[in-house]
């Protein structure tokens, strides 16, 4: 580049960061203020993550996609369908290449793209400022979800699906970019359950041209219907092109029929509300979602020729979803950026009502306002102090170090929880009892084995008998009633010794010969023990 072009382009960039500087600086603040609530480290102990590595490791190793429930001894044999094994190989990688800060890094990479994407398109249709104090608004519930799990991969081709969509029915993006979304599709439908949100999407607005052409008739609208409908069906095809074909496609309408375990974030917004969960986000959503509803009615009012039926269907869509299960909030989140954003911007028509430095201060004050109360709300939410870092958390790999180093050996009992971070540390050597995918065991392992033979001593023996344990393995934050109850039970019980217990997780081993070393130099006395009301 001749030297007079490169002082050119200095000269340039120059003038636009001084232009942009204040709004460079609110940017900053804003994706700081997301990633507050995003930097925390990995729990690997309760987390799915250490059985996406296991996932992806066998894949690598073997070339192997589990199709049956190899890492429990208890149901060897119990068919599932692995619809996120692609993120697991992912993972996989990531990891062997930069270690769990690297995946840490990777999770809040994809998130801040995401929100990005959605944040430029609504800039686009608002304005700056208008756009920052709903999203400030939103984040909180975007920090819902702060785990490194396969669904950041489905925010992400949310986003790309629905800017495509959007901007070619926008007439703003050429129908070459429509040739991309085949391609991401056949990706997500190996990489995670929402890969049907894509379907949806091109859906949504494939709806939207047949109503206008229904009403007005133009060949620019038959255009779009035919390319809408052709991708719809190519889309909706390669969803094939996957490990188990069709079950994999129609897996995520049948998978709740097969989940004996209630977990919170599959959980209403009603029911948890009902239960007494603490967690202002149950009562972020309904303002969100009250907000998005009211810009609908708004531009039904006064901006009629620019309600988006498209809009409309996508904002049923994830509002259902986030309503019926919290894990959701994000994915309504992200949506709700836009179309409330889309709304207010030709409902109210704000460009010719007020001026650019009223909208500035007002928009500010508004945003500083909203920061300060969800701050005071979400403070022990957010990522502060010990765990905010990259990477996991300290010492989350202690217990199963001394696992491994004492050479304790199974059948482990185990908890819920703790099931996908023993998977990661000890299969093949051994397996665990139970681990965080209910879709993996029959409902009836739940109601009738599981639960049973924690709150009752004669189930709990007819169990001892069947598998002969000889370890049990615990997180200790368990706080079901019946995993309470359980562990209580079993510091009082003098055929199990308490040998290790830290912050994350508790381990007892049978007395008999096998573990007598062990417990002779490692055994926790009873008295160290004492209950708590952690409700």
């Amino acid at each position: 580049m001749p030297k007079y072009k490169t002082i050119e382009l200095i000269l340039t960039l120059k003038k636009w960061f001084e232009k942009n500087f204040f709004s460079i600086i609110i940017f900053v603040l804003l994706f700081s203020w997301y990633g507050v609530f995003l930097a925390k480290g990995i729990d690997l102990v309760t987390a799915d993550l250490g059985r996406h590595l296991e996932n992806g490791k066998l894949f690598f190793q073997n070339f192997q996609i589990p199709d049956i429930n190899l890492y429990s001894y208890t149901y060897p044999d119990f068919p599932f369908i692995n619809h996120h094994w692609g993120s697991g190989a992912l993972f996989f990688l990531i990891w062997k290449i930069s270690g769990f800060a690297g995946l840490s890094f990777f999770f809040i990479t994809l998130s801040f793209l995401t929100f990005f994407l959605f944040f430029r398109l609504a800039e686009k249709a608002i304005g700056f400022f208008y756009v920052l104090p709903i999203a400030f608004l939103v984040i909180p519930l975007l920090g819902e979800r702060t785990e490194v799990r396969p669904e950041v991969i489905s925010y992400l081709f949310c986003a790309i699906f629905f800017l495509i969509v959007w901007k070619y029915t926008q007439e703003k993006l050429s129908s070459r970019w429509l040739y991309l979304l085949p391609v991401i599709e056949i990706l997500w439908v190996n990489s995670h359950i929402y890969f049907l949100f894509g379907i949806g999407i091109i859906g949504a607005f494939f709806l939207e041209q047949v109503v206008k052409y229904f009403f007005k008739k133009s060949k620019q609208t038959a255009l779009k219907i035919k390319r809408a409908g052709i991708f719809l069906f190519i889309v909706s095809a390669v969803t094939i092109l996957n490990p188990y074909g069709i079950k994999a496609v129609i897996y995520p309408l049948q998978m709740l029929h097969n989940y004996g375990y209630r977990i919170v974030e599959n959980q209403s917004v009603g029911f948890l509300i009902n239960y007494g969960l603490d967690n202002p986000n149950l009562i972020l959503y309904p303002i969100v979602l009250a907000l998005m509803m009211a810009s609908f009615l708004l531009i039904a009012i006064r901006g009629r020729k620019n309600f988006s039926l498209g809009l409309f269907l996508i904002s049923l869509t994830v509002a259902i979803a986030g309503y019926f299960a919290i894990r959701n909030f994000a994915l309504f989140a992200f949506f709700a950026l836009f179309i409330i954003s889309f709304n207010l911007a030709k409902g109210l028509d704000l460009e010719k009502r007020f001026s650019k430095a009223t909208v500035g201060t007002v928009s500010v004050l508004l945003s500083i306002i909203i920061f300060s109360l969800t701050f005071i709300a979400y403070s022990d939410r957010l990522a502060l102090g010990s765990e905010t870092r990259l990477g996991l958390l300290p010492k989350t790999n202690a217990s199963a170090d001394f696992f491994k180093r004492e050479n304790i050996k199974g059948p482990i009992f185990n908890n819920y929880d703790i099931g996908s971070y023993l998977i990661f540390h000890l299969y093949p050597q051994e397996k665990v009892f139970v681990d965080n995918r209910p879709e993996t065991y029959p409902t009836s392992f739940f109601n009738d084995v599981y639960i049973p033979m924690q709150e009752n001593d004669s189930v709990w023996r007819e169990q001892l008998e069947k598998y002969n344990f000889n370890a049990i393995f615990f997180y200790l934050h368990d706080y079901t009633p019946w995993g309470q109850q359980f562990l209580i039970s079993k510091v009082k019980d003098s055929e199990w010794a308490p040998v290790y217990a830290d912050r994350y997780a508790i381990i007892f081993v049978r007395r008999n010969d096998t573990n007598k070393e062990i417990i002779s130099r490692f055994e926790i006395p009873a008295k160290n023990f004492s209950v708590t009301n952690n409700k």
